[in-house]
């Protein structure tokens, strides 16, 4: 299993990168989280059809995370799909998501294959997916309104994305994390909805942690003053991700 990092930038957009989503590749078929950017170019960057996408979990409701929704829908329709596609979606906004798909008439194209709608709770720590050996469970993350991180097993092996969040200490708390994936919106300072990346290393037991990867980043903040600062206290697990960027599990 591997991560696929469709998407890097921050809600303000970004002049090189898509907005933050992300693609768990499994022997038994792909899985979205978030669709921000350009999910069907980038999908095809990455030369995976449209068929292995099996559904999309969606964190939360803020624009930037979901706006590539009705295009992938599109794509799906004029690819002929005809097995269902699951949407894992926060329960308090279930309303929102129909209406997202009757705005944009997906009964009138028609969309010509289910759209299995399964909301759960941001509030408690939920099952999302288990296929074969990868399982993946929601948390909660500490942003505005109804949003979820995601812890993602494998086996013996366990990443977490943060999604969109202040410093967490559920994560913090993690016995065992091979992987984490933080938001990191700014360089430096403290945000009461985001973390910064000077944050990350402030509040994290990093020496316990085997890789960081920051995303959810901002054009021309100087994360890069920021890593080499703290890799003269010896701090060397912490990269800044790409679009594109793939990550082993």
């Amino acid at each position: 299993m591997n991560v696929l990092i469709m998407g890097s930038a921050s809600a303000t957009g970004s002049r090189e990168r898509d907005n933050t989503y992300l693609l768990l590749q499994h022997e038994l078929g792909d899985w979205l989280i978030d669709t921000g950017g350009n999910p069907l170019g980038k999908l095809k960057q990455a030369s995976i059809p449209l068929d292995r996408i099996q559904g999309v979990i969606l964190t939360h409701f803020h624009i930037d995370h979901i706006y590539g929704l009705p295009s992938l829908l599109w794509g799906m329709w004029l690819g002929q799909r005809k097995k269902p596609l699951i949407i894992c979606c926060p329960h308090d906004h279930r309303d929102q998501l129909q209406a997202i798909l009757d705005a944009y008439g997906t009964e009138k194209w028609p969309v010509g294959f289910e759209i299995q709608v399964r909301p759960y709770d941001c509030a408690e720590e939920t099952l999302l997916l288990r296929q074969g050996d990868l399982s993946v469970t929601s948390f909660t993350s500490l942003h505005s309104g109804s949003t979820a991180g995601m812890k993602i097993r494998q086996q013996d092996k366990i990443l977490i994305y943060s999604c969109d969040t202040a410093p967490n200490p559920w994560i913090r708390d993690q016995e065992q994390v091979d992987v984490l994936i933080h938001e990191a919106t700014e360089a430096r300072g403290t945000m009461s909805i985001h973390t910064s990346l000077e944050n990350i290393f402030q509040y994290y037991p990093l020496e316990r942690i085997g890789q960081v990867i920051a995303i959810h980043l901002t054009d021309d903040e100087p994360y890069e003053e920021v890593i080499e600062q703290y890799k003269e206290s010896g701090t060397f697990n912490v990269t800044l991700a790409q679009d594109m960027m793939r990550v082993d599990l």
